[in-house]
């Protein structure tokens, strides 16, 4: 236990505990229905983004609190019955993600027990000043297309929804353009899963191309970037935790057509006590598993076309700078075995529950123009795949280095905030413009998913073979990526990719190559 709980794990099992954790959450969710009819129950899984613009929202009531300021960057404010000015939402409301919070204990805890931050990790300014662009590209794209990469790649791939596959596609070549551009600006160099200070020091003493963020002379604590990026995560953090459990009435708000004040959202006091536990522990177990891996969004959509490429030429993507232990990575398969093993448990669970069961599809709702295929959907995930890359790896891993005290993430986070200004200070103009572009057949017929295209929203037994066969198609995906990463490596042991970490796997099959660094 004391191995399992202190060293790295595989990618596949990390991806196997997500899965089981994304049940947990979708369990937590029906925690305020307990004891009604099943059929209202909605099926959804973890999403971040929105809950963050809540989060941003509720740092930005604080600071106006504390200031006596009135800004409407993230929502607006209107006046209560009793005439006391308070948020009453716009774009967001003041409140939390429990998954989020889950994320920060998770990665705490991989940090206690790993005994290791990130701080000594060191990255040049001109990476830090890519990130901070691809933040902000990032960012605007979870808004055109509907969701961040977590929702439409580990969320939305089970659920089968229509808009999410195109824009994972538009993710993917957008995601390699990304890579490209990085490559010449000499940046590859940083393209890790995980930073393992024994690793780096290791790799530094032997000359390998592997420690490019590695400076012993480099003393994090002088950095004033460090001591910013401390001070706007602990505020961000501190006021959400502050609303969840207190529910002070300045974090409160109220909606247009009802003056009486609402509980900060997803608080103890708006949902049960049961649904805050529930989803809390579903993202502590969640983003746990995903830090014991280094998981990341785009390494999984570009596996294939990545690990075909340096597999033809592994010299010519040493000479770019590219990390032994990455080339391993790719050429393995590992991130698309970590996101097969849990679309494969997300979906068993989704095909249960929605198509025999006949609880609620969770993010099929008419009135919400984010669920349909528009014409936007494309443009948002050039931004999200491209922003993702720029980002050294993905939106999901960075909220992961995040808490892991990543400089690149946790003084350029703030990117992310500024990023979503465009659409929060012209929320109304980009609501009735996305609405606009629904592709029309999808919005008269109410297309949401694969089984509505192919049986019909109204074909209930045609939508439930439709899903069984997509089940299937994923669990045969599933085999595949573990095959194939077999053969790229020359292995003859499945069980090596569930068993041993991406550096053990790199240890036995990996391929060394001597590359000088700039």
């Amino acid at each position: 236990m004391k191995k399992f709980l202190t060293k790295q794990w595989s990618f596949m099992m990390a991806g196997i505990i997500f899965g089981i954790a994304q049940i947990i959450y979708m369990v937590g969710l029906w925690a305020p229905k307990f004891g009604t009819d099943i059929s209202n129950w909605s099926v959804k899984p973890i999403t971040v983004t929105t809950d963050l613009g809540k989060m941003f929202r509720g740092l930005e009531v604080w600071i106006n609190n504390l200031f006596g300021f009135t800004s409407e960057l993230y929502g607006t404010y209107g006046t209560t019955a009793s005439w006391e000015i308070i948020s009453n939402g716009w774009a967001f409301i003041p409140g939390i993600g429990t998954a989020i919070l889950g994320m920060i204990i998770g990665w705490f805890l991989v940090v206690l027990f790993e005994k290791q931050n990130k701080l000594w990790v060191k990255y040049s300014a001109k990476l830090l000043l890519v990130a901070f662009i691809g933040w902000m590209f990032f960012s605007y794209g979870t808004r055109l297309a509907g969701g961040c990469t977590l929702n439409h790649l580990l969320g939305w791939v089970p659920m089968m929804n229509i808009h999410s596959l195109i824009a994972i596609v538009f993710m993917s070549l957008w995601g390699l353009t990304g890579f490209w551009l990085m490559t010449k600006l000499d940046l590859a160099k940083y393209f890790k899963h995980q930073e393992d200070l024994d690793y780096v020091k290791a790799q530094y003493k032997k000359g390998n191309s592997d420690w490019a963020t590695y400076d012993p002379n480099y003393r994090p604590w002088k950095n004033p970037m460090v001591w910013l990026g401390l001070t706007f995560l602990i505020a961000f953090v501190g006021i959400a935790i502050l609303g969840m459990i207190s529910n002070p009435e300045f974090l409160q708000h109220i909606k247009w057509d009802d003056l009486k004040n609402i509980a900060f959202g997803k608080s103890i006091a708006s949902k049960w006590l049961a649904y805050v536990i529930i989803t809390l522990s579903a993202g502590i177990i969640a983003w746990f598993a995903m830090a014991k891996s280094g998981f990341g969004t785009e390494c999984a959509l570009i596996s294939v076309e990545a690990s075909a490429m340096i597999k033809k030429d592994e010299k010519k993507w040493a000479k770019m700078g590219l990390p032994n232990i990455t080339r391993t990575l790719f050429k393995g398969l590992l991130p698309l075995q970590w996101v097969a093993a849990m679309w494969v448990i997300v979906s068993v669970f989704v095909l249960v529950t929605v198509y025999f069961l006949w609880m609620k599809h969770g993010f099929t709702d008419p009135s919400k123009y984010k669920f349909y295929l528009t014409a936007w959907v494309p443009i948002g995930g050039f931004f999200l795949g491209f922003g993702a890359v720029l980002l050294i790896g993905c939106e999901i891993r960075s909220y992961m280095r995040l808490w892991m005290l990543y400089l690149n993430t946790l003084i350029w986070f703030i990117g992310f905030a500024v990023g979503y200004l465009p659409f929060t200070l012209f929320y109304k103009e980009h609501k009735e413009f996305l609405s606009s572009t629904i592709v029309p057949y999808f919005k008269e017929n109410e297309i949401f998913t694969i089984p509505d295209l192919i049986a019909g929203s109204w074909n209930v037994t045609g939508q439930a073979i439709v899903a069984t066969l997509w089940t299937i198609m994923l669990i045969l995906l599933f085999t595949w990526t573990i095959k194939k990463g077999k053969a790229n490596l020359g292995s003859k042991k499945s069980s090596d990719f569930l068993l041993k970490n991406t550096q053990k796997i790199h240890e036995k099959y990996g391929d060394e190559i001597k590359v000088k660094l700039k």
